[in-house]
Formats: C-alpha cells, sequence, structure tokens
C-alpha cells in the first residue's frame, strides 16, 4: 500500500507540471492587447433648472439679432423730396399707349393739356405724297382749261397733265393728250388748256409731277392726283 500511495504522488505531481508548462506556453503566444484609455465625460451641470411649459406660460422663443438700419444718402434723399415737392416739375418719359390706344405726349405735367403748334406746310399741303385734285372746266369746240395748285418744293421741275377719255372704242385706244407745265416760284396757281378733245366724251385728267429721284438723279414722273370725270362741251 505504501508503495502504490508514493507511486500514486509522484504521477499526480508530474501531471500538474505538465499542465502548468502549457498554460504557460499558450499565454507566451498570445498577442498582448493594446491599452485601452478610458475618458470619462464630463458635462457642466445647469446653473437653472429649464421652468417646465404649461398652457398658460407662453412658449420660449429664441431672440434673433438685431438688424442695423440701412444707411440713408442724405444728399440723394434731399434732391428726391425736392423734386416730389415741386408738383409742377414735369420729367421726361418716353410716350407710352394707355389702354384705350392713345398716347400721352411727354414733357407735359399732369392734368394739362399740351400746346401743339403743326409746322407750316408749304402752299398749304400737309400729305406725303402730295395729293391734289385738279379743277377742270370744260369748253367749246372740244376744249378743256385744268387748273391747280403748285407746291414750292425744290425737287419740283414741272408737271405734266393727262386727258384721258373714258369712251372705249373697238381697235386699239388713242394715246392721251398731254399738256406740260413749268414750277412757278410761288404758290401760285397752274393752268394749262386742252384742245382737240372729242365733243361729247368723258374724261378724267392725270396731274403728275416732274420731279429728281434723289437716290439715282433720274427724271421720273410722279402721279399726285386724278380729277372727276367730265363730259367735254360740244
Amino acid at each position: 500500500m505504501a508503495g502504490w500511495s508514493g507511486g500514486t504522488g509522484r504521477t499526480r505531481r508530474g501531471g500538474v507540471g505538465v499542465a502548468l508548462a502549457a498554460v504557460g506556453l499558450l499565454t507566451a503566444c498570445a498577442p498582448a492587447a493594446p491599452p485601452v484609455e478610458v475618458a470619462a465625460a464630463t458635462a457642466p451641470a445647469p446653473t437653472q433648472a429649464a421652468a417646465p411649459w404649461t398652457r398658460s406660460a407662453p412658449v420660449p422663443v429664441a431672440a434673433e439679432p438685431a438688424v442695423p438700419a440701412p444707411v440713408v444718402d442724405q444728399d440723394a434723399a434731399a434732391a428726391q423730396a425736392a423734386i416730389a415737392a415741386d408738383a409742377g416739375m414735369p420729367v421726361p418719359q418716353p410716350p407710352r399707349p394707355t389702354r384705350t390706344g392713345l398716347v400721352v405726349s411727354p414733357f407735359v405735367g399732369v392734368g394739362r393739356s399740351p400746346e401743339l403748334h403743326p409746322r407750316p406746310a408749304p402752299c398749304g399741303g400737309h400729305t406725303s405724297p402730295r395729293r391734289v385734285s385738279p379743277g377742270v372746266e370744260p369748253g367749246p369746240g372740244g376744249s378743256a382749261t385744268v387748273t391747280w395748285q403748285a407746291g414750292a418744293r425744290a425737287e419740283v421741275l414741272g408737271y405734266r397733265v393727262s386727258a384721258v377719255s373714258q369712251t372705249l372704242r373697238s381697235g386699239v385706244q388713242r394715246a392721251p393728250l398731254t399738256r406740260d407745265a413749268g414750277q412757278p416760284a410761288d404758290c401760285g396757281a397752274v393752268t394749262v388748256t386742252f384742245a382737240g378733245l372729242t365733243p361729247g366724251d368723258a374724261y378724267v385728267f392725270w396731274l403728275e409731277e416732274r420731279t429728281i429721284d434723289i437716290a439715282t438723279s433720274v427724271e421720273r414722273l410722279v402721279q399726285i392726283g386724278t380729277s372727276q370725270p367730265v363730259v367735254i362741251g360740244r
């Protein structure tokens, strides 16, 4: 019994040594964990407890920063005040059409009617191109006298009057009779006389101006008026 007990004790002591050696080997092979630093989060303690919101108490609103006052130019403000105080000062504005289609005249104060003066027209004519209605006085024996007022314009060299018959005949129509007249120095009346017209026929007299074309410097005839049909006497 003593020998078995002793042998058993040596066996146990040897097993414990092997186990400790294995634990030491595992400990040496395991990687070392990095150190972890833990910082305690600190928050400032509130100096005063927030008041609880109730229906009777107003809701707290954060105050907005004050907006600085705009900088005003004293000279410009004084000039605008002076213009506003002078109600009769006209302000130039371009013409603008209104709802009714009218155009308000510029440079006119509100509430005052403008005084408009038309420019003097040469020889009393205002249309462009000029329109003239020549007067015709039929005479005996197939004659007629045509009269009109001249226009005092430098580009007019003279006039041509054509007597155009309104009676159609078979075959080729006869060419109209023509008469030429010069340009007077003033706004006087110009008269031409026709002879050899067919008695009893109706004629229309065409009035043309002989002018110089500004673009081409070529002489041309521009019709400026016609008469009413006139029956030539016998």
